[in-house]
C-alpha cells in the first residue's frame, strides 16, 4: 500500500500482494492468450489467403511440415489426446465445484431467511404473551433484525414494501418498492416455505432469499437480499476458474512433455529405418538397425534386418549369376574358336605319321615323338573345349528317382583299374540309402568332376573315401581325399569359374559340379586344410515315406 497526504486529505493506493499461485496463474493466462492469438492469426491468415486467392504461407507451411513428419504427427496426436480429456475434466470439475458453492450459498441464504422469519415470529409471540396487541413491523425492527442476522431485511405485504432495514435505498429510487416477481410467485401464489432466486438492479444481478412471515396479524413476505454473497460466489468461481485453468495448462504441458518423449521413442526407430533404407538404396547392404525394445517396432526392425540380409544374399546371387553368364559366353566363344583348328591339326599330324611310316621312317624317332606330342596336345585341347562347351551349356534338369549307391559305383569303379597301387578308392556309400530325386546325368557328371579333382590333388599316392548318411530328409554323400588341400584364400574361390590350383586345369570342374547339383535341388559344400586334404559334401533331396 502507498500512502500520501497534502492539505486537502490523505491518499492511499493499495494493490494485492501476489502469491506464487497468483504468479503461476498469470503465467498460465499469458501462455493461453499467446497460444490463442497464434491460432487466431493462423485462421485469419488462412481466411485472407483464401479470399485473396493467394498461396497459403505460414499456416500452409506448418501443415506441410506436420504432414511430412511422422514424428510431428505423433507428437500432435499425443498433445490432442491430452488436451481433450484434460479440458473435459476441467469443465466437469469447474461445473461441480461451482454448483457445490452455489448450493452452499443458497442453503446459507435460506437459513438466513428462516432465522429472520423465526426472530420476527418469536418477537410477535413475546408481544402477545405480554398482553400487547399485534404491533406493525417498522423499519427500526428491521434494522434490529438485520443486525441480528448480519443481513439486510425487507418485509412486503402483497405487492408493496412495508418495512426495510435500508430505507434510504428504496427512498432514493435505487431499489423498487414492489415485491419482486419471482418472490411473489413462489411465496404468495405457490405457497413455498422458502425461495432463493436472482434479482437485478440495472445491470447488477444479486441473490435474494425469501420466506413467508406473519406480522401484525397479516401474511407478509420476508426477503433477505444477498449482494455480498453474490459477489463472494463470483469471486470464488473466479478462483476456481483460475485454479482449473492453471491445472489444465499444467496437465496439458505435462501430456505434451510425455507425448514428446513417447513420440521420440516411437519415431526414432522409424528415423533409423529411414536412414538405413537410404543406405541400402545406395548399395550398402551391410546396414542394420539395432533396437532394444520388445514390441511391434522390434518385430518391424527384425523384419527390416532380415530383408536387408535377403537383399544382400540376392545381390550376391545376382552378381554370381551375371558373372556365370559372362563366363559362359566367353567359354562358348573360346570352345568355338578352339574346335575349328583342332580337326585339321589332328588330321595333318596323323597323315604325316602315316606318310613317315610308309617311307620307312627316314626321320626316325624325332618325327614320331613330335607327332605324338602334337596329338596329345590336341586331345588336351579337345578336353578343354569339351569342358568349356559343357560350362557354356544351360542344361535343363530332368528330375527322377535315382538309386544313388548304384550311380556312385558306376562313376567310381572305372577309376580303380588305372589307380591300382597308387590311389586307394574306398566306396563306403551304404546300399540301403533311400532313392533321391535328381537328374541322373547331371549328378553323374558332378560326381565325375569331384573324383577327377580329388585325383589331381593326389599326384603321388593317397586315398579317396566316399561315405553317406541320411539326415533331415536329405541323403548326404562325402568324398574325402588325402591330397594337398587348400588354404583359406583358395577355399573361398573354389567355385569361381576358371580358378584352379592345378597348372593344367581349366577351373571349371567344381563350378560345373555345383551348377549340376543345384539344378537337381541339392547343395554342395567344400572343406579343406592345407597339407591334410579336402572333403566335398553333397546334399541331395531324398524320397521319404
Amino acid at each position: 500500500m502507498f500512502v500520501s497526504n497534502d492539505r486537502n486529505g490523505i491518499y492511499a493506493i493499495g494493490y494485492p500482494a501476489l502469491t506464487v499461485f497468483d504468479r503461476l496463474v498469470h503465467l498460465a493466462e499469458l501462455t493461453t492468450l499467446a497460444a490463442s492469438a497464434y491460432v487466431v492469426v493462423l485462421f485469419v491468415s488462412a481466411a485472407f489467403t483464401r479470399i485473396a486467392r493467394e498461396r497459403p504461407r505460414a499456416g500452409g507451411a506448418l501443415l506441410r511440415e506436420i504432414r511430412a513428419s511422422f514424428y510431428r504427427k505423433l507428437f500432435l496426436a499425443f498433445v490432442l489426446a491430452s488436451i481433450i480429456p484434460v479440458l473435459t475434466l476441467a469443465l466437469v470439475i469447474r461445473a461441480y465445484f461451482a454448483g457445490l458453492l452455489l448450493a452452499n450459498v443458497e442453503a446459507q441464504a435460506t437459513r438466513s431467511a428462516l432465522v429472520a422469519q423465526r426472530v420476527i415470529e418469536e418477537a410477535q409471540s413475546l408481544q402477545r404473551g405480554a398482553g400487547e396487541g399485534p404491533v406493525p413491523t417498522s423499519d427500526d425492527v428491521m434494522i434490529w433484525i438485520g443486525q441480528v442476522i448480519d443481513q439486510d431485511v425487507n418485509i412486503f405485504e402483497g405487492p408493496s414494501l412495508v418495512a426495510t432495514s435500508e430505507r434510504d435505498l428504496f427512498a432514493s429510487g435505487l431499489l423498487p418498492t414492489r415485491t419482486p416477481d419471482d418472490v411473489y410467485r413462489a411465496i404468495a401464489l405457490q405457497r413455498l416455505p422458502s425461495f432463493v432466486g436472482q434479482d437485478r438492479i440495472g445491470a447488477i444481478t444479486y441473490m435474494i432469499a425469501a420466506a413467508p412471515v406473519r406480522t401484525g396479524g397479516r401474511e407478509a413476505i420476508l426477503t433477505v437480499p444477498l449482494a455480498n454473497q453474490q459477489r463472494e460466489i463470483e469471486r470464488e468461481i473466479d478462483e476456481i476458474d483460475r485454479g482449473v485453468h492453471l491445472a489444465a495448462l499444467f496437465f496439458i504441458l505435462l501430456g505434451a512433455g510425455i507425448g514428446l518423449s513417447m513420440a521420440e521413442r516411437i519415431a526414432d526407430p522409424v528415423k533409423r529405418l529411414t536412414r538405413a533404407t537410404r543406405r541400402i538404396a545406395q548399395g550398402d547392404f551391410d546396414e542394420r538397425v539395432a533396437l532394444r525394445s520388445q514390441d511391434e517396432l522390434r518385430r518391424l526392425v527384425d523384419a527390416f534386418n532380415s530383408m536387408a540380409s535377403e537383399l544382400k544374399a540376392q545381390r550376391t546371387q545376382l552378381e554370381r549369376t551375371h558373372r556365370l553368364e559372362a563366363w559362359a559366353e566367353m567359354a562358348r566363344q573360346v570352345a568355338h574358336e578352339i574346335k575349328n583348328p583342332l580337326t585339321p591339326i589332328q588330321l595333318s599330324a596323323e597323315h604325316l605319321r602315316r606318310v613317315h611310316a610308309d617311307r620307312g621312317e627316314p626321320l626316325g624317332e624325332v618325327l614320331d615323338n613330335c607327332v605324338t606330342s602334337i596329338l596329345g596336345q590336341v586331345r588336351l585341347l579337345r578336353q578343354i573345349s569339351s569342358e568349356f562347351s559343357s560350362f557354356a551349356a544351360s542344361p535343363t534338369a530332368r528330375l527322377a528317382p535315382v538309386n544313388l549307391p548304384e550311380l556312385v559305383a558306376e562313376v567310381v569303379d572305372p577309376y580303380r583299374t588305372g589307380l591300382a597301387g597308387r590311389v586307394a578308392i574306398d566306396n563306403r556309400v551304404s546300399p540301403d540309402l533311400p532313392r533321391v530325386v535328381v537328374d541322373r546325368t547331371l549328378i553323374a557328371r558332378a560326381l565325375s568332376n569331384i573324383v577327377e579333382n580329388a585325383l589331381h590333388a593326389m599326384p603321388g599316392s593317397g586315398a579317396l573315401t566316399l561315405t553317406s548318411e541320411v539326415a533331415g530328409g536329405e541323403v548326404i554323400v562325402r568324398a574325402r581325399d588325402t591330397g594337398v588341400g587348400m588354404d583359406e584364400e583358395a577355399l573361398g574361390r573354389v567355385f569361381e569359374p576358371y580358378f584352379s590350383t592345378k597348372a593344367t586345369g581349366t577351373g571349371l570342374g567344381l563350378t560345373i559340379a555345383r551348377r549340376n547339383v543345384e539344378l537337381s535341388g541339392g547343395a554342395i559344400e567344400v572343406e579343406s586344410a592345407k597339407g591334410v586334404g579336402t572333403t566335398i559334401t553333397l546334399r541331395l533331396p531324398a524320397i521319404t515315406g
